[in-house]
């Protein structure tokens, strides 16, 4: 799903499925002016406490305990519905939609697909190979995959620099680098996501500001995400609302790529044994 670590807008099925992920409608003028008395002044307490103590411990364990939940899911299926943001050079943003939808099966399976009107994407992971495959170009990549899917997400971003859409999310509870990259948190208020009553949190780091809902009711499950790149000096967003069915997957549920005909196999770039160019990365 970065990140938390790797976050950057984009990554999360939109584009190239690489670096990125998720986003906020902005409140016009008129909204402004009618916020609610309470919102303002919670959004003035959340500043305090920022101010005082950066990271605020219950956000960072509410976080814990919402990872602990997604740990505990043996098998799911999640939709996220996703905006993507794409800064124009005269500097007006425009939106792209699409969905991205994930079948997951711990410890060693999962399917991804994401779908959206500027291109497609589709991920598949069976304990053994890892597939990419773009089924509006007809090309599919592959790779030699570890046993788990901690590992293998692990592989793809930085040995083939493919990032898996909320990745993150799902690898929170086994990756410390995640939460060392957190320079801010905080809890913001209550609010209602989809019908559900979530608590929404502030995260910030050093290249991306996230934003986080979490479900209060019994499933305590992520409800939406926003990710803000500011390595852009735009700023471009990419949003995720996420709608989660628990039903335990059927055991016939496929996660072996099999190629469509007329498909193409191609390779896969190792970009851990590519030579930076000169200059790059000093």
């Amino acid at each position: 799903m970065a990140s938390p670590g790797s976050l950057r807008p984009g990554s999360l099925g939109s584009g190239s499925i690489r670096r990125g992920l998720l986003v906020i409608a902005m409140l016009g003028t008129a909204a402004g002016a009618s916020f609610p008395a309470q919102a303002q002044s919670a959004a003035s307490s959340a500043a305090s406490a920022d101010a005082s103590a950066p990271i605020d411990p219950a956000a960072m364990a509410a976080v814990d305990k919402m990872s602990a939940a997604l740990q505990a899911l043996s098998s799911f299926h999640v939709r996220s519905d996703v905006t993507t943001e794409v800064v124009l050079v005269t500097g007006q943003k425009i939106q792209f939609g699409g969905t991205v939808d994930t079948f997951v099966r711990r410890p060693n399976a999962f399917r991804i697909i994401v779908a959206a009107d500027t291109r497609s994407r589709e991920m598949y992971y069976d304990g053994k190979t890892f597939t990419i495959f773009a089924p509006k170009l007809g090309y599919y990549a592959d790779f030699a995959a570890p046993s788990t899917i901690g590992l293998t997400v692990d592989k793809a971003q930085t040995q083939f620099d493919i990032e898996i859409p909320l990745a993150d999310l799902f690898t929170w509870s086994t990756d410390q680098k995640i939460r060392s990259r957190i320079q801010e948190a905080m809890i913001v208020r209550p609010e209602q996501v989809g019908g559900k009553q979530c608590m929404h949190y502030a995260f910030r780091q050093e290249h991306v500001d996230w934003q986080l809902w979490i479900d209060q009711g019994s499933q305590g499950l992520p409800c939406k995400i926003v990710i803000t790149n500011k390595d852009d000096p735009t700023m471009p967003q990419y949003t995720a609302l996420l709608t989660w069915d628990l039903t335990p997957l059927s055991p016939s549920e496929n996660f072996t790529f099999v190629p469509p005909s007329g498909a193409n196999r191609i390779n896969i770039a190792d970009v851990s044994k590519m030579t930076p160019a000169k200059g790059e990365g000093q």
